[in-house]
């Protein structure tokens, strides 16, 4: 049987690279990201909106679209993408999450309606589909069949609070009602989606995929790096290019980059060979869910932070938009700190000094214009740049070593 005409899985067939479908999703959630972004500034600049409220509402949907985009990369890494009915999967998930980024923005005013019913459509039809192509013969998998069925009994329950929210007469009601949706769903995956009958899944059940995964996590990192530049640029287009505006463009762009070289620095290049080397790399590849997730969060803030200061670069600092500013990157070094860990079995001091530098400056900052904010972060990343460049000089390339 050939690998065009036969089973879909592709776990343990071989390298497991990304495809160009992947590209169209990763495309897909560019524009997701950059939406939940725009209405990050929206909550951060409207006086009518509670400022706690609203981040936890951005957050939330932001969480949702991880779980989204993490699901689809699972199933592309279990099932060979040339299979036409796994491509017809990936195209419904991608049109799913453009539904969802499209009505994002409104989600707690008007529509969220509609972005409930593309979530809860793709969480349920996913599995739902999986399930299906595992009964034919022809589709005899190294899957465990228990798998899919196990994740659609629990998007099944989670989908009853999110679908109330949706009808909810009251925005609290309807976030509380999300939130309860959107935690069942993460602790599922965290026990293995534990259902009677069928068990749970195993952390080993996951080693066959942890290759894809590293990669995929990596173009996901890319993806909120995309999204970033994307932000600052369609926010410095929509101003004048006043002087203020510009130098906060600048240290926009020159962060980005510099985010881009701190991640990629030895633990972003290798982590593929980590997973390959590691005793447990299905426990590797189940903390890089977690750190990833961290660092683009991080990455994600500092790009409202940047849209907020390009729009307003001589306001003074309130703590909330410093937060974003400084906040942002401390998060993505904290995330890059445990990430080095999982790959190199320790952590760079710079790291957690350049997070200790941002949080002892904020007092300072919060009295001057929010532009001095962007140029201090600027300057701390740099010089975690600087310091990697320094300790990688006349050096041989590392090893990963991961401890687990």
């Amino acid at each position: 049987m050939t690998p065009r005409q036969g089973k879909p899985l592709r776990a343990g067939e071989g390298p497991h690279e990304s495809t160009i479908l992947d590209l169209l999703l990763d495309l897909v959630f560019v524009f997701a990201l950059n939406r939940i972004a725009e209405e990050a500034i929206h909550h951060l600049t409207d006086e009518q909106h509670l400022v706690l409220s609203g981040v936890g509402e951005v957050l939330l949907l932001f969480l949702a679209m991880w779980l989204v985009w993490f699901f689809a990369a699972l199933s592309a890494s279990r099932f060979d993408p040339r299979c036409p009915e796994i491509q017809a999967v990936i195209f419904c998930i991608a049109f799913g999450s453009v539904v969802m980024g499209v009505s994002a923005p409104a989600a707690y005013d008007g529509h969220g309606g509609y972005f409930v019913g593309a979530y809860v459509a793709v969480q349920v039809g996913r599995p739902l589909a999986l399930a299906l192509f595992q009964r034919r013969p022809v589709h005899q998998t190294l899957v465990p069949p228990p798998i899919p069925a196990r994740i659609l009994c629990w998007s099944m329950v989670a989908a009853v609070p999110w679908i109330a929210g949706a009808v909810a007469p009251t925005g609290v009601a309807r976030g509380g009602l999300w939130t309860l949706g959107l935690t069942i769903e993460y602790v599922g995956l965290a026990l293995g989606w534990p259902t009677p009958r069928l068990g749970r899944s195993r952390i080993h059940d996951w080693d066959l995929v942890g290759e894809y995964l590293a990669d995929r996590y990596r173009q996901f990192f890319i993806i909120a790096l995309g999204e970033s530049i994307l932000l600052s640029g369609l926010t410095f287009s929509s101003n004048p290019f006043g002087a203020g505006q510009t130098v906060a463009f600048g240290c926009a762009f020159i962060t980005t980059a510099l985010l881009w070289r701190i991640y990629f620095y030895r633990a972003g290049t290798v982590m593929k060979s980590a997973v390959a080397t590691a005793t447990q790399p299905a426990r590797l590849v189940a903390y890089g869910f977690v750190t990833h997730l961290t660092m683009v969060v991080g990455v994600i803030a500092t790009a409202v932070g940047y849209g907020l200061v390009i729009d307003h670069p001589y306001d003074m600092a309130n703590p909330v938009w410093l937060a974003a500013v400084l906040g942002g990157p401390a998060l993505f070094l904290a995330g890059r700190a445990r990430f080095e860990y999982d790959i190199f079995g320790r952590v760079s001091p710079v790291r957690i000094i350049g997070i200790l530098v941002l949080a002892a400056t904020s007092p300072i900052l919060v009295r001057l214009p929010v532009l001095a904010a962007t140029v201090a972060a600027l300057a701390v990343l740099l010089g975690v740049a600087i310091a990697d460049a320094a300790r990688a000089h006349g050096r041989s390339r590392e090893s990963p070593m991961p401890p687990h």
